[in-house]
């Protein structure tokens, strides 16, 4: 107020007096400094002028940088008090220590240390500001977080995939197509160390991207496999050559895998795209470098129709999946069982077994690699075993064929689902010299061999209209595969009946209410009689033209009261023992808990053995295969309870454990399992059955 009041003092009389005496009192009463011996007053509220007031501090905004690069500690200080100087001190709190220098200023710095890549370490600095009064300062602080230099590698990893030719006549090398490699692991490694640097997973365009460090020599790998484990969905599909390292266990046996060149990272200035493409190793007229895009086209495939159940089920866990694909994989049959000759690849064909899937993959005899649906018909068989129930015998069998009902179910399910996978109809199998024959089924409309519940045809045609949404002839509508899933993942896997197409349409029918006139157009449509269906087949009336011991499907048995039933190979010239009327079915009630014992006699055997007969020592002996063979194995809800194999000439005798409760039972003529029975054999065995307490 000093300069106010002699400005005043200046230009006033007795009246500039009185008012220069009110303009005084007004500033001292604003100083707070008013009346005899007042003095004080808080620092917030403004007291006396020799109270102090802290400063501020500011240590400056977070930052993220490199190591062993210096790093900027930028504060600053204010203080309300005109006159006060302010002091300035850095302090580290947290992280890997440092040398700060100039720490007594607003700016210092240190030189970031060293620090793991890929693990960024966080500094934590305090700035005090202090005005000299004691007791009168302020703090602040700042992260300071230490990252590894590193470059970013991106890309696109694909494969090429073979179409077949028109009317599947072989595959189309002129018309090869990029696809992208997804869901599997990829990898970069050092190239000095042989370290895995860091692994990621493609996505579903086939894209990756890494942060690796600058000035290193690496390499990309991708894996063939889809591995994901920590959380639902999970799954885990690899791709091995079975034909490799054949002295080590078959699940050791080497992962596929597809690699990069070697490339320097560079200095960190500029990001770094590397696309990786499988190729098909085909030169224009035969295969003459690595076939690098085969496993991952196998490997796209089962991702395929794994999309397809997770639409349904989004939280599927999918067990583990190990597929053998080789060069060497052919249709040779060997000398033996499949897993027999598996690490000499003579498999004969593409088959699943116990959460295994061996393909073939010889050139110029038969590849399956880009044939995706038998690729995806085989996962079907997994999605059964794993997801659902099968009771199917396996075998050989083909298109068209009078066989088991289990078998026809089974494949019939497969191969529908392959086109519902694929959301194609149109099945291929290519193969032959260059890979230049092949044939074509369309899974929707073709018809071979007599129509019914033991024709696998008629099966996927009728499976797949339950599907589709294309309307055509009887097919006007349509369930979706949330219907076909949820009975195949529900009812079908405890049913007490065989698993078959009677199992599957009579629960669908169940559980879609209203949906009977299209369900059942269907059936009529394929021979399939559809009045009064049940799990059982029990009001089928399609005997395969009036063939004998066909119907009907189940024969209620009796405990204590004999039967005669008939097992029939006219169906079966390769004793395949897969094919329709050789495995009869029973069914049987036990209302008290009991053991049983079952006799099944040959009524008219063939031949009797000799009084030596031995069939384990003499196995070879052709004599041991000229006398029938009954076979027994009683089931319930799928699970096989007791079974009578013995070869015991021309009867089986058996005691079961205690039962209680429905049982289905197969009753089968063994010799029509086997390759060594004459052919003179008869074609129809009868056996008299007598089922006692």
């Amino acid at each position: 107020m000093g300069s106010i009041i002699n400005h005043i003092r200046c230009t006033t009389g007795t009246i500039g007096i009185q008012l220069l005496l009110l303009i005084c009192a007004i500033a001292l009463s604003a100083c707070g400094s008013g009346g005899s011996g007042g003095s004080g007053g808080s620092v917030a509220g403004g007291g006396s002028s020799n109270l102090n007031r802290p400063p501020t501090a500011n240590a400056g905004a977070d930052q993220s940088v490199f190591e062993l690069t210096t790093v900027n500690l930028q504060g600053s200080g204010q203080d309300p008090d005109i006159g006060d100087t302010l002091t300035y001190q850095w302090t580290q709190i947290a992280g890997q220590t440092v040398t700060i220098n100039k720490d007594n200023m607003t700016n210092a710095n240190f030189m970031g240390p060293d620090v793991i890549f890929n693990v960024p370490e966080v500094l934590t600095f305090e700035l005090l500001v202090s005005d000299g009064n004691v007791g009168s300062y302020m703090t602040d602080t700042v992260d300071i977080t230490i990252h590894e230099p590193h470059v970013t590698v991106s890309g696109n990893i694909q494969y090429e995939f073979v179409p077949p030719n028109s009317n599947c006549k072989g595959l189309n090398y002129d018309e090869i197509l990029i696809r992208p490699i997804r869901q599997a692991t990829v990898e970069i490694i050092d190239d000095t160390t042989g370290d895995i640097i860091d692994t990621t997973v493609s996505n579903d365009v086939g894209e990756y991207s890494f942060k690796i460090p600058r000035h290193t020599m690496a390499f990309l790998r991708v894996r063939a496999e889809l591995l994901r484990t920590e959380a639902s969905p999970s799954w885990n599909v690899q791709v091995r050559d079975n034909t490799a390292n054949n002295n080590s266990p078959l699940l050791e046996r080497p992962l596929y895998m597809l690699d990069s060149t070697v490339f320097d990272t560079g200095n960190g200035n500029l990001d770094i795209t590397r696309n990786l493409t499988a190729t098909t190793g085909w030169d224009g007229t035969s295969y003459t470098d690595v076939r690098a895009a085969a496993p991952f086209a196998v490997l796209d495939m089962i991702y395929s129709v794994m999309l397809v159940i997770l639409t349904e089920d989004s939280q599927a866990d999918f067990p583990a999946l190990d597929v053998f694909w080789s060069i060497n994989n052919s249709t040779v049959e060997g000398d033996g069982t499949h897993y027999e000759n598996i690490a000499s690849g003579e498999i004969s064909g593409s088959f699943y077994d116990r959460k295994k899937l061996f393909l073939l993959g010889m050139a110029d005899d038969d590849t399956d690699e880009f044939d995706d649906h038998i690729v995806v018909h085989e996962w079907a068989h997994y999605f059964e075993d794993n997801f659902s129930r099968s009771d199917s015998l396996g075998g050989e069998h083909y298109f068209g064929e009078s066989l088991d009902m289990r078998v026809a179910f089974g494949e019939g399910f497969a191969t529908a689902l392959s086109g519902i996978g694929l959301n194609n109809p149109i099945y291929c199998d290519t193969y032959g010299a260059g890979q230049d024959r092949g044939w074509r089924m369309d899974i929707e409309n073709d018809n071979v061999g007599f129509a019914g519940w033991f024709n696998e045809i008629s099966i996927q045609n009728l499976i797949y209209d339950l599907w589709d949404t294309n309307n055509d002839g009887a097919d006007n509508d349509s369930l979706g595969f949330g219907a076909i899933y949820n009975v195949m993942t529900g009812a079908e896997v405890v049913t007490p009946a065989f698993t078959s197409i009677f199992s599957l349409i009579s629960e669908l029918k169940t559980q879609n209410p209203g949906r009977d006139t299209f369900i059942n157009a269907l059936l009529v449509d394929h021979n399939i009689t559809a009045a009064g269906i049940d799990i059982y087949g029990s009001t089928e009336t399609n005997n395969r033209g009036d063939a004998a011991d066909v119907l009907p499907i189940y024969t209620n048995a009796q405990i204590g009261t004999p039967f005669e039933i008939c097992s029939n190979s006219q169906f079966d010239n390769g004793r395949i023992g897969n094919k329709l009327s050789e495995h009869r079915y029973l069914i049987l009630d036990v209302n008290s808990a009991s053991a049983l014992t079952l006799t099944v006699d040959n009524k008219n055997p063939p031949s009797q053995p000799s009084t030596d007969f031995d069939c384990t020592a003499d196995i070879n002996d052709p004599e041991n295969h000229e006398h029938s063979d009954p076979d027994i194995v009683i089931y319930q809800n799928g699970n096989i309870i007791s079974e009578g194999t013995s070869c015991e000439p021309n009867r089986e005798v058996m005691t079961s454990p205690i039962l209680s409760g429905r049982y289905v039972i197969d009753i089968v003529e063994h010799r029509y399992l086997d390759d060594d029975s004459p052919n003179s054999f008869p074609e129809q065995s009868c056996f008299d059955i007598t089922i006692t307490l």
